[in-house]
C-alpha cells in the first residue's frame, strides 16, 4: 500500500480536541489508526469557514501527499434562523434558494484552490443527525443539510473528487458531543476516521 502523509482541513469536524476532554480527537484517532509509515497533520481550524481555507492551505506541510477537507457547516450555521419561517409554513426550498446559491459559489471556488496545489484531495460531507434540542432544528435541518450535501456531491464529481459521506458514518447520538452537538465525540470521530480511511485506501 503506498505511504500517505494525510492534512485534515476544515473545522471542527477535525478541530475537536476541545469537545472531547480527557478522550482523543479525530488528529490523534487518525494517527493512532494509520500504518506505521503514514502521518497525518491538521490545519483545521473549530470555527473557521469556506473563506479561511486559503489560510489554512498556507500551512499544509510540504510533505503531504493527500488531503482531507471537511468544511461549510459553520456556513451554513449562518441560515439556521430560516428553519423558524418554515416551521410557520414557509417552503424550505424557497427560503434556502439563496443560501443554496451562494454556497454553490463558495464551495466550487475552494475545491478549485484546494485542487490547485496539485495533491489528491477528498470532500466530506455534513452530518444531518445531529441531536439539535431546538425543535425546528430537529425537524427541519436534516432536509436543509441534505440539500447542500447533494450539493457538494455534485461539485466533487463534476472535479473527480472522492466523497467521504459523514453523514452515513455518523448516525446515532453517542456520535456528537455532550459539550456542544455540532462537533463530533470520540465515539463519532472514530467513526470519520474509519470513513476517512475507507476512502483514502480505495483511491
Amino acid at each position: 500500500m503506498t505511504e500517505k502523509h494525510i492534512c485534515l482541513m476544515g473545522d471542527s469536524i477535525f478541530d475537536n480536541d476541545a469537545y472531547v476532554p480527557g478522550e482523543p480527537g479525530v488528529i490523534e484517532q487518525l494517527r493512532r489508526s494509520i500504518p506505521a509509515t503514514w502521518s497525518a497533520f491538521k490545519v483545521a481550524v473549530d470555527g473557521d469557514c469556506i473563506e479561511d481555507i486559503p489560510n489554512q492551505l498556507e500551512r499544509v506541510p510540504t510533505h503531504i501527499t493527500d488531503i482531507v477537507v471537511s468544511i461549510g457547516g459553520n456556513d451554513l450555521m449562518k441560515f439556521r434562523h430560516l428553519l423558524a419561517q418554515v416551521a410557520q409554513g414557509a417552503k424550505m426550498q424557497d427560503l434556502i434558494a439563496a443560501p443554496l446559491a451562494d454556497f454553490e459559489i463558495a464551495y466550487g471556488w475552494m475545491l478549485d484552490e484546494v485542487s490547485a496545489r496539485g495533491l489528491p484531495i477528498s470532500a466530506c460531507t455534513i452530518y444531518t443527525s445531529i441531536p439539535f434540542t431546538e425543535p425546528e432544528m430537529r425537524d427541519y435541518a436534516p432536509s436543509a443539510i441534505g440539500a447542500f450535501n447533494s450539493l457538494i456531491q455534485q461539485l466533487a464529481r463534476t472535479r473527480n473528487v472522492p466523497v467521504i459521506r459523514l453523514d452515513l458514518a455518523c448516525t446515532e447520538e453517542g456520535d456528537f458531543s455532550e459539550m456542544s452537538p455540532i462537533e463530533p465525540s470520540s465515539q463519532g470521530g472514530q467513526k470519520i476516521v474509519e470513513a476517512m480511511l475507507q476512502a483514502l485506501r480505495e483511491d
